[in-house]
């Protein structure tokens, strides 16, 4: 059975490791007999990782309205996030792999011209257009219980009106919608019209017409979204398996679970879909030396394993990539443990607010801590920590400082500081 929740808390931090070990009981399927599983080493499973990420060259090519359509369909989406201590999470995104370029082309091709659109992927995200049949399905099996970000359900007759008006005035924002006495406040205290904007968009009532100032503004579904059939149920279903498989390549069903969150699946229902398309051959199982589970793959990416380059290159990443949204996999195939200290108390960060790991001829070895001062138009790196078992290099520092400039130039700063010593 699949399960929608309402938002389900995915705009914080990504459960625990424990959470996730607890929620993967009983979702590992049936181990096939040894004879018939390929064995391959893990160096190839990052290989094809970060080529899937196209992370395996960062800043070797272009932005093209083409080369952004290929990212998302690479890795299913760019996770869209309100923080705005340097840029926006998907510009973020995008910049690490491509370098500094148009934000204005990237809306455009969004709101424009609709390659994109907006809607739920790992979280609230930009996905591609060939993504639209499975949204639409999910839209239709979406049912918000209980209540809704800590709020009651808006009643159905602020839903009629909060619709009729767009359908009567067309795209309007949230701060068209008057607050009404005792509303307001932060997003868990969302007025009431507010409340019903997000459910009917959940629902696939509204759509994102535009950003402005990244600020959503809501219109008709159908006068946003290209004409799609919905997929059936089965392909909801499947997608969280192969939207996993076709971003990361090769990985074991926990590596998957928490990459897309929708749909949301329990461990018996991800465990028969694993079983189900293992028999129709659409997914193969292989064993990948040091690990004892069970990983699968698409049978295209068998062949990929040999052609996926070797990762070169330097480049930052935002903490809401796409290669982090599984950090478990992060972790066991990088050696890298990460986590967004955003949430965290400040007497209680290690690192600082809005840490950025570093990403150096396909490793993670360490964190730079970036703040963009928009009245000075100044670049502040705060602080660089390099993990302890990485040597610098004369041609490591010129390539991060290539990166700081690029990343300065990107936020539009016309100064760099960097941390004393450094």
């Amino acid at each position: 059975m699949v399960v929608f929740r309402a938002h389900d808390g995915h705009f914080g931090p990504s459960p625990s490791g424990r959470d996730r070990r607890m929620a993967m009981k009983g979702a590992t399927p049936r181990p096939m007999p040894p004879s018939s599983i390929r064995t391959i080493d893990e160096s190839a499973v990052r290989r094809l990782w970060f080529w899937r990420q196209r992370l395996h060259a960062p800043f070797s090519s272009k932005l093209t309205k083409r080369s952004f359509v290929a990212l998302l369909d690479a890795t299913k989406g760019l996770q869209l996030d309100s923080v705005n201590v340097l840029e926006r999470a998907h510009y973020l995104t995008l910049w690490s792999r491509f370098g500094p370029y148009s934000k204005g082309s990237v809306d455009a091709w969004i709101h424009r011209d609709r390659v994109a659109y907006e809607y739920w992927g790992h979280a609230a995200s930009v996905l591609p257009a060939s993504q639209l049949p499975l949204s639409l399905r999910a839209q239709r099996c979406f049912r918000a219980k209980g209540t809704w970000w800590g709020a009651r359900i808006p009643s159905d007759a602020t839903l009629k009106r909060v619709l009729a008006r767009i359908r009567r005035q067309g795209p309007l924002e949230s701060a068209d919608f008057e607050n009404r006495e005792g509303e307001g406040g932060g997003w868990w205290d969302w007025k009431e019209d507010k409340q019903a904007l997000e459910l009917l968009w959940h629902r696939g009532k509204l759509a994102t017409s535009e950003r402005r100032s990244f600020r959503r503004v809501y219109d008709l579904a159908s006068r946003v979204y290209p004409k799609a059939t919905p997929a059936t149920l089965k392909q909801l279903e499947d997608s969280w398996l192969f939207g996993g498989l076709q971003a990361n390549g090769v990985a074991p069903a926990r590596h998957l679970y928490g990459y897309l969150t929708s749909p949301v699946l329990g461990a018996a229902d991800r465990r028969r879909i694993i079983e189900r398309n293992l028999e129709k051959g659409r997914i193969v199982q292989v064993k990948v030396n040091g690990h004892d589970e069970p990983w699968f793959a698409l049978p295209e990416h068998l062949d990929m394993l040999r052609k996926a380059p070797e990762p070169i290159g330097t480049t930052l990443l935002c903490p809401f990539d796409s290669l982090l949204w599984q950090r478990d996999r992060a972790e066991e195939l990088l050696g890298f443990r990460y986590r967004i200290e955003i949430y965290t108390p400040p007497a209680k960060r290690i690192y600082g607010y809005y840490c950025m790991p570093i990403l150096h001829d396909g490793a993670l070895v360490g964190l730079v801590d970036p703040k963009l001062h928009r009245d000075r138009a100044q670049l502040e790196v705060r602080s660089i920590h390099l993990e302890p078992a990485f040597r610098r290099s004369a041609s490591f520092d010129k390539a991060l400082s290539d990166v700081l400039e690029s990343l300065a130039t990107f936020v539009n700063a016309s100064s760099l500081v960097l941390p004393k010593g450094y």
